[in-house]
């Protein structure tokens, strides 16, 4: 459903129209009266309340506001006093990066950057992407673009300066490596794709695993694609990273669900108070692979459509979930175009698992988290495991640290706001071990020598923590910079391929997968299984900007 408003004055008198207005005039009286029941309203009355406050501010207030923008600032009041976090206006620059964020696709040049010394820094190359057919490496300084120098431009200024119209050229100037030669380069923005999928790799024990991002509109193409590959490559049990995902489109959550479940299974409904706002989501097609077991990892980060995926599968007795309660965001937004190039994002409907459980987290927890468990709803699924409604999904098997230790918390405060100096200095250090050091395997040992020259490289740019507290939190330090210096030597992939290795929780997975067959061996052997791993994992990365 699309709404369609020729002004932000007319926005505020359509609302004005119906109830929504008056409910407006209802929180503004609210306001006045400080607290005291207000009276009812009818919608006329509304609209003279609202004449009346704008009048006086526009003709008494100590500064002068324009009509305009008067009735701009009404049309956010009015959104922000919906008390709804997930629904705003987007001006048109905001409605171009939710569409971007939603199709996975933007016009540019491929390449992504952070702010070293004042100057951007090249800190990664799409494959196959304009920035790759120019030459642009890793590490490559962007110092000037179209004649303009870059010194001390932000990533944003810098992103919007790159991107531009299919077709369109663009000019760089880059400095090498110690030099300071400038090599100029031309480009042509071209339409570059984003996969949802960052990471895939099989792993020890024939398990594949990949990391899903987000979900734009090719997510369930993306999974399809890596797992097939996987399967191909000789995988036998999956593991589905969810950590950290936002979320997306509800319908990409809907497909992939679909890619594991078998054909008639529910997988999710959303409710609203309108009737086009009520659905229900039922699988359309036999699953893919249905004779691998599966395990979905979760956290706290995990929202929106990510969290449909992990609910279906685990209300349908499909995977195991493991990690930490993922976030909760119970409730579905439509993106309402207004003609001012803007739009509402505006929450329409709430959606449920297949069991029924709504996932909304509370604005008011409980001080006491047992007790509040105890209050919640609970479902049966088929195999007859006990499900509660509310505040996110609680996985199987709790995995991985959900709060900062008081060593890494002491970390935290000793970098303070000195984040994009501690940075720099990482990736200053880990230039040059790679370059003496000849990196060969990106799952190489962090040693006491590569941690004293970051250390020193900290203090070079003046981010001046005591040499205890760095050492209490080494496994985190051990950790990013085997990363950092696994980007540069061996690239995206290789960084990838560490971060998989070393990370405690895709271990544990591994563990729970080692020598499983099936989805029903999964689950009967969840009491038995005890985290092994070849490879002993560095310590959580949590404290490390």
């Amino acid at each position: 459903m699309t709404v369609r408003v020729k002004t932000w004055r007319y926005l505020i008198a359509g609302f004005a129209l119906g109830t929504g207005l008056a409910a407006g005039a209802f929180l503004m009286w609210r306001g006045v009266r400080r607290g005291d029941a207000p009276p009812a309203l009818s919608a006329a009355e509304g609209r003279r309340l609202l004449d009346m406050v704008m009048q006086r501010i526009q003709y008494s207030w100590v500064d002068s506001v324009p009509a305009d923008e008067l009735y701009r600032r009404a049309a956010l009041g009015l959104v922000g006093e919906l008390g709804d976090p997930n629904s705003q206006y987007l001006d048109s620059a905001q409605l171009k990066r939710l569409r971007e964020a939603t199709t996975g696709t933007y016009f540019g040049v491929g390449m992504s950057l952070d702010l070293r010394d004042g100057w951007l820094v090249v800190t990664h190359v799409r494959v196959g992407t304009p920035a790759e057919r120019a030459g642009l490496v890793i590490g490559d300084r962007l110092v000037e673009i179209n004649g303009q120098p870059m010194r001390n431009w932000s990533p944003a200024e810098a992103r919007a300066a790159i991107r531009g119209a299919a077709g369109s050229r663009l000019a760089v100037s880059i400095e090498r490596g110690n030099t300071t030669a400038r090599i100029p380069l031309k480009l042509e923005r071209e339409e570059i794709h984003v996969s949802a999928v960052t990471r895939a790799s099989v792993l020890d024990s024939r398990v594949g695993y990949f990391l899903v991002s987000t979900f734009n509109d090719s997510t369930a193409r993306d999974v399809e694609r890596t797992v097939d590959s996987l399967v191909t490559a000789g995988a036998r049990g999956l593991v589905i990273d969810l950590r950290g995902n936002p979320g997306g489109l509800l319908a990409q959550g809907v497909e992939v669900a679909d890619l594991f479940l078998d054909k008639g299974k529910r997988i999710a409904s959303t409710r609203g108070r309108t009737p086009g706002a009520n659905t229900e989501f039922v699988d359309k097609s036999a699953q893919r692979w249905p004779d691998h077991p599966i395990v979905v990892l979760v956290n706290g980060n995990t929202a929106s459509a990510a969290e449909v995926v992990a609910g279906a599968l685990q209300d349908n007795d499909r995977a195991l979930l493991l990690g930490r309660q993922t976030y909760g965001k119970g409730s579905a937004q439509a993106v309402l175009q207004l003609d001012d190039g803007g739009a509402l994002k505006l929450t329409s409907a709430r959606w449920y698992t297949p069991l029924g459980r709504s996932l909304e987290r509370r604005n008011d927890p409980a001080p006491d988290a047992a007790e509040a468990d105890t209050l919640l709803p609970t479902y049966r699924t088929e195999r007859g495991r006990t499900m509660l409604g509310g505040g996110g999904i609680r996985p199987d098997i709790v995995s991985g640290d959900s709060a900062l230790s008081p060593t890494e918390r002491a970390w935290v405060r000793a970098i303070g706001t000195k984040v994009a100096l501690f940075r720099e200095a990482l990736s200053d250090a880990a230039e040059q071990l790679v370059k003496r050091r000849g990196v060969r395997d990106p799952l190489f040992t962090v040693d006491p020598a590569m941690r004293d020259a970051l250390f020193a490289a900290m203090r070079s740019k003046g981010v001046d923590v005591p040499r205890t507290i760095f050492d209490d939190v080494h496994g985190s330090v051990d950790r990013v910079l085997g990363q950092e210096m696994a980007r540069i030597a061996f690239g995206i992939p290789g960084a990838q391929q560490r971060a998989v290795r070393t990370d405690a929780v895709v271990a544990h997975a591994v563990a729970l997968l080692q020598g499983v067959e099936t989805a029903d061996a999964l689950f009967k052997r969840l009491p038995k299984v005890a985290v092994s791993a070849e490879r002993k994992p560095d310590a959580p990365s949590a404290a490390i900007p």
